[in-house]
């Protein structure tokens, strides 16, 4: 039986995976041009399978991630500018406890997976599914509460950090346990991968947070909270992505206790300080 091209398992997957990152975009614009812009990649992925087979959906690929950033970059700022209201002040201490309470989760799941392997499930359950979606909320309360004293750039690293830091990460998950291609686990390495990406964006806004002190105390706050895990992480996860293979080190050094240990205590301080520091308007109109 000869296959059709819609039936080809890697147009499959990456018709999926594309579905879940227009779960990124406002819900108003996947309403209207959700079923429209899935159509259109579709067909993108069908001729390039029958042009340039699976070696040419690579590059597809890098060219719709780049367009995907990009454009939800610039909705959520449309939208942003359309709603023209601030962030509630109890949503903002929200903000800082899901930034603290997602640190908490964040790290027990890493030292289960470090104690326990055996308990390898467990802890990507708790990384992809509680603690990033909540670290990704607290730095949208940190772009709402200091994204116009840090401008436009580093509103949108927040942004992009919080919405594809979750995403991917998600993704990992379902295609570890889903597994969200079928059977195939390659996929693994993005549950890292996803608060990597989180993490790293928040040191980048720590950059523009000693320049511009957005924070009332402790600006250095952003980076020591941020720079340690894409620096450890990134190294082994892109190669173990793109080989399906693990070449890391299990072990946990010296090093790695002492950065970690810092990153957890600054995540903690970062997120007590944005629960503290509510706007004295948005207080006396609460």
């Amino acid at each position: 039986m000869i296959s059709h091209p819609e039936e080809h398992p890697g147009v499959a997957v990456s018709v999926r995976i594309y579905r879940v990152l227009l779960a990124a975009y406002p819900t108003r614009f996947q309403q209207e041009y959700g079923s429209h812009m899935m159509q259109v990649f579709r067909d993108c992925c069908l001729r390039t399978v029958r042009q340039g087979g699976m070696n040419a959906m690579a590059r597809l690929w890098a060219v719709t991630l780049l367009d995907v950033v990009q454009s939800v970059v610039s909705e959520h700022a449309r939208k942003e500018i359309e709603m023209k209201k601030e962030m509630k002040p109890q949503d903002i201490r929200m903000a800082g406890w899901a930034l603290m309470v997602g640190s908490v989760v964040f790290f027990l799941g890493g030292f289960i997976g470090a104690l326990q392997y055996d308990n390898w499930y467990v802890m990507i359950a708790l990384v992809a599914l509680i603690s990033t979606p909540l670290l990704a909320f607290g730095l949208l309360g940190l772009r709402r509460r200091y994204g116009d004293q840090v401008g436009g750039f580093g509103k949108n690293i927040l942004l992009t950090g919080a919405v594809f830091g979750s995403l991917i990460s998600i993704i990992g998950y379902f295609g570890e346990v889903g597994p969200i291609d079928g059977g195939n686990e390659s996929l693994w390495a993005l549950i890292f991968i996803g608060p990597g990406l989180l993490f790293a964006c928040l040191a980048l806004f720590g950059v523009i947070a000693l320049f511009k002190k957005p924070l009332p105390r402790w600006n250095i706050l952003p980076i020591l909270a941020g720079l340690w895990l894409p620096l450890r992480w990134f190294p082994l996860m892109i190669p173990a992505l793109i080989t399906d293979t693990w070449s890391g080190d299990d072990a946990l050094g010296i090093a790695d206790t002492v950065f970690t240990i810092l990153q957890f205590a600054s995540l903690m301080a970062l997120g007590y300080i944005l629960k503290s520091d509510v706007p004295e308007e948005s207080v006396a109109t609460a």
